[in-house]
């Protein structure tokens, strides 16, 4: 069998090719190069340790798993798969690329147009990849980008929509800028931001709870989940609502939604592949191929009250999909990325 070496630096960023990983050990020998955010060594700063779960579902898939990045002789290897296409040194994948003999791919880090433009690709192939895989036709800028889709979401097919709640995906909060010094996007989640989504009267027409998902961010320090739920109690009204940072259950949380509420982010092709009412803030994240999604609206609040109602009676969006998902309307990216692994091994 050949072999294929896999790489992974951060958790969010590799979670979305997880998923391939027992389909890749059922036709090839797999090892594992853990690097970056998903070594030991790494202080995990949010509430629950997601690395945890990554070895307890996928160590038997491989016959190696190592951050000793000395330990292993990459030529041997026939292809070798990063979660992660940037140059960078927090990886150090140049060190890999530098000593490879077969192709080696990079994966996208995210759907903002900072990681999907040409003077991107033009910067980093040929110094940490020789294929990247993007999640769209829209992201094959260069003749080297090929589109994978989202294979994590290809679960989300069969699973049951029972909504429970209504799910606001954070990008940054308010208060982010008094804890890194800056403020990266125009729009957060503050005072103006609530006071526009009109939670009271949302809870008061669907009569469900609010669950507010935040990221857990190296740079924003240890007590991080404790200054945040504060901020967030600050500015919060009277309403019912949980907050949710790690969990291993994003595609519960998905489908438990009955509205989703989000800045623009990977996380949010979820509910939009599966047709769930999904409201988009502009200017809270990188727009990417989002500014065709027709759910995205100004921080406005007769606007956003406008979008959310349009979005709960015709919430689909299949050209959107189409475009922008590789596999993406049947679900079936993990059957694409397996179809162009076999292509370049």
């Amino acid at each position: 069998m050949k072999k294929i070496l896999l790489i992974f630096s951060q958790y969010r960023v590799g979670e979305r090719i997880f998923p391939t990983i027992p389909r890749l050990s059922n036709r090839y020998n797999l090892d594992c190069l853990l690097v970056y955010q998903m070594k030991s060594t790494h202080r995990w700063v949010g509430n629950e340790d997601l690395r945890n779960h990554f070895h307890k579902n996928y160590k038997d898939f491989f016959n190696t798993i190592t951050e000793d990045r000395n330990r292993l002789d990459y030529k041997s290897y026939d292809l070798i798969i990063s979660d992660d296409n940037r140059h960078s040194t927090k990886t150090k994948l140049w060190e890999i690329y530098d000593n490879r003999k077969s192709n080696m791919i990079g994966c996208y880090h995210g759907a903002g147009e900072r990681w999907n433009n040409k003077q991107f690709f033009e910067k980093t192939q040929g110094r940490v990849y020789d294929y990247t895989f993007v999640m769209g036709q829209d992201d094959c800028k260069k003749n080297y980008c090929i589109p994978i889709g989202i294979p994590s979401n290809d679960n989300l097919k069969n699973m049951k929509m029972n909504p429970k709640h209504i799910l606001l995906i954070v990008n940054f909060l308010g208060n982010i800028t008094s804890v890194i010094g800056n403020q990266p996007f125009p729009v957060t989640f503050d005072k103006k931001l609530v006071n526009n989504i009109d939670l009271v009267e949302l809870q008061k027409i669907h009569k469900l709870p609010f669950i507010i998902k935040l990221k857990s961010r190296d740079g924003e320090g240890k007590n991080q989940i404790k200054n945040n739920s504060d901020y967030i109690k600050s500015i919060m009204p009277d309403v019912d609502y949980n907050i949710v940072v790690d969990t291993n259950d994003l595609d519960n949380l998905i489908v438990d939604s009955k509205l989703i509420i989000s800045a623009p982010s990977t996380l949010a092709y979820k509910p939009i592949q599966l047709g769930i009412p999904t409201i988009l803030i502009e200017g809270s994240g990188q727009i990417g191929n989002f500014g065709m999604f027709k759910g995205l609206v100004k921080n406005d609040k007769e606007k956003i009250k406008d979008k959310i109602n349009n979005m709960l009676d015709d919430s689909k969006d299949e050209v959107f999909i189409d475009t922008v998902i590789e596999g993406g309307s049947k679900f079936e990216s993990t059957d694409v990325f397996m179809k162009r692994v076999e292509e370049l091994i």
